[in-house]
């Protein structure tokens, strides 16, 4: 795990807010999601309840031991990655945007925003080439229902 460097964003940046989580996002006919054992989901879910509320340090605390136990699990490290952008911590963000587009499914809502989240890290740190083939593998991830006669 890559060391974490600098002060927490006090708030969630809502504009990053609207990139990471836009309005408009399409619904795939596919969702895969891979398990995660009880005690990851339990961390999983007090990680979430403490990033809703800006507890940052505390959600990455949570993170990072369900990644101790499971690190298989893709929602683990996207949140991670996503904390991490709210951080300005993009190195960081970009660090686990890959391990969730490594770990995650290739179909879906979670395989699209890992690769948008790989894609917005990737922008802010100047990886251009990463942030390119991330928007090409984020735009495969939607399965849409084929047009019938």
């Amino acid at each position: 795990m890559p060391k974490r460097q600098g002060e927490p964003a006090a708030v969630k940046d809502v504009s990053l807010d609207k990139q990471i989580n836009p309005d408009n996002q399409e619904n795939s006919l596919i969702e895969t999601l891979p398990l995660m054992n009880n005690a990851v989901r339990s961390l999983f879910n007090q990680a979430q309840d403490f990033y809703q509320k800006n507890a940052f340090d505390k959600a990455i605390a949570s993170l990072e031991r369900a990644y101790e136990i499971q690190p298989e699990a893709p929602q683990i490290s996207q949140l991670l990655a996503e904390i991490s952008l709210h951080q300005g911590q993009n190195k960081q963000a970009h660090y686990w945007a890959g391990i969730a587009t490594k770990n995650g499914p290739s179909k879906g809502k979670t395989c699209e925003k890992s690769w948008r989240i790989l894609a917005i890290a990737a922008e802010k740190t100047g990886y251009y080439a990463h942030q390119a083939k991330a928007l090409e593998e984020k735009d495969k991830c939607i399965v849409k229902e084929p047009i019938t006669y």
